[in-house]
């Protein structure tokens, strides 16, 4: 209802009051339509101000439009489109008339997002760090299946010799008979029990040790490395031996020996010396026999967490590797191959690491130490080892072919001229042409037509190499 006093005194008056109610009646059904399109979008204010001056103007009154309501009903002139309009509203339910002050559109920066569950970590999360994975079920556990957060969490091998040989891993030295390993090996052992590196790779920390012994005498192998290496020493407990028959392809042996090693304190790495003395009756070249030796070598690191380093012999043809089945070999972390070489220095190669690319070559001598005299009063001598430190001129002469039988003749004959000559005395060096003719001599077999050429090769051999040693004014002396 209008409030307002309104004099009727004459027919136009009466119009223009007609006019009025008319625009009051099309005003309050638009105002009833604006409150209806609340359902939709948010409520703006209760009057519509420009209409009110409307009204006011056909009456005559002057009523004042607030700047603040003004400039919200010119911002309503710009109708959004329903769909942001339902972006804007909090819910698409009808709501109540309020004020002005009731609803406020949120800013943008102010809407909430989605909650995410604490316990759910987001996909970055996961992506970014892959140990916050979900735990496989309990039996799939029990069943040792693993996630990517087991695996990094699983600890790493622990390096006894880093780079050679780790804990838990199966280890091959191999080599021809004499070649050296049985020594190389035993080495190995005292190093870890004493040394800070061998052969240029560090010991971490200090090992223990067992060494089975079943091929050859201990006690001065023992007494040698102690006296060429002063203040080594083989301590118990750390260093254990076991010199009596044992069996390697025998399941009772293999589970009795790793039960009297964790009952000792445990040790850190078994040297089992020879694979060969270790499996009396097994044949090495079926892959039955040889995969017991390796379920069993297994199933002694299993049981006490130590390498295992097998010493074995090499075929016929030394090159084609440990002798046996192949399956042996492939079950191999670490092969080291010993050999002797020509000018009797001792080279051990590194053919097969799962650390790395092999083909690595050390390099070694050994000494026979005198240890005194047995109980009959016979010299007692024990062999050590000696590193060399690997150079070019070190590998080229440990890598030099066999000589041939016309090259030793040669060597031998210029060796001894040169030990004494027609006048009895010690000759240091000679020409090429004094050789030459020394080394025809020698070679009375061979026919007189091709004696000069077949000295000249051998010489050319010797010198290569490096039995025989050329200096810059071309004079020859004999190599080491």
């Amino acid at each position: 209802m209008l409030n307002h006093h309104i004099n009727l005194s004459d027919s136009s008056e009466t119009d223009r009051i007609q006019a009025a109610a008319i625009a009051i009646t099309a005003r309050l059904k638009e105002h009833e339509a604006a409150e209806v399109a609340t359902t939709f979008a948010p409520v703006r204010s209760r009057t519509n101000p420009l209409a009110a001056a409307a009204i006011a103007e056909i009456f005559g009154r002057n009523i004042e439009v607030s700047a603040k309501e003004a400039k919200d009903d010119e911002a309503s002139c710009d109708t959004p489109s329903l769909e942001a309009e339902e972006l804007l509203a909090p819910s698409t339910e009808a709501q109540p008339p309020a004020t002005v002050h009731d609803e406020v559109p949120q800013p943008e920066h102010e809407l909430s997002e989605p909650s995410v569950p604490e316990s759910t970590p987001s996909i970055d999360e996961v992506d970014s760090d892959p140990r916050n994975a979900v735990q496989l079920p309990e039996q799939a556990r029990e069943f040792g299946l693993l996630t990517r957060a087991d695996v990094q969490a699983e600890p790493s091998a622990i390096p006894l010799i880093h780079g050679l040989i780790s804990k838990g891993q199966l280890v091959m030295i191999a080599g021809p008979s004499g070649s050296g390993k049985s020594v190389f090996q035993l080495h190995l052992g005292a190093a870890l029990l004493n040394g800070h590196e061998v052969f240029g790779h560090a010991i971490p920390k200090r090992a223990r040790m067992l060494y089975v012994n079943l091929e050859g005498d201990l006690k001065p192998r023992l007494e040698a490395i102690e006296q060429h290496h002063p203040g080594w020493s083989f301590p118990a407990p750390d260093a254990m031996f076991l010199t009596r028959p044992w069996r390697l392809n025998d399941r009772d042996s293999v589970e009795e020996l790793a039960h009297h090693v964790n009952q000792a304190g445990g040790v850190d790495v078994i040297f089992i010396d020879t694979l060969n003395r270790a499996t009396p009756g097994s044949d090495e070249n079926l892959s039955t026999d040889m995969g017991m030796v390796i379920a069993h070598a297994n199933l002694i690191i299993n049981q006490t967490g130590a390498a295992v380093v097998l010493t074995h012999h090499t075929g016929k043809a030394k090159e084609r590797g440990p002798r046996g089945h192949s399956s042996l070999y492939a079950a191999l972390d670490t092969c080291l191959m010993v050999d002797e070489t020509e000018s009797g220095m001792r080279m051990v190669e590194l053919v097969k690491t799962r650390q790395g690319p092999g083909g690595k070559k050390y390099f070694f001598s050994i000494e026979n130490i005198a240890l005194g005299e047995d109980d009959y009063g016979l010299p007692v001598v024990g062999p050590a080892l000696t590193e060399v430190e690997g150079s070019p001129k070190v590998e080229k002469a440990a890598t030099a072919p066999a000589l041939t039988p016309q090259q030793k003749e040669a060597l031998v004959a210029l060796s001894l001229h040169m030990q004494n000559d027609l006048n009895g005395e010690s000759l240091g060096k000679i020409s090429r042409d004094e050789a030459l003719e020394v080394v025809k001599a020698a070679f009375s077999a061979v026919s007189t037509k091709h004696r000069s050429t077949r000295a000249r090769e051998a010489i050319d051999a010797l010198i290569e190499a490096g039995r025989l040693l050329k200096n810059d004014s071309g004079m020859l002396s004999i190599g080491s």
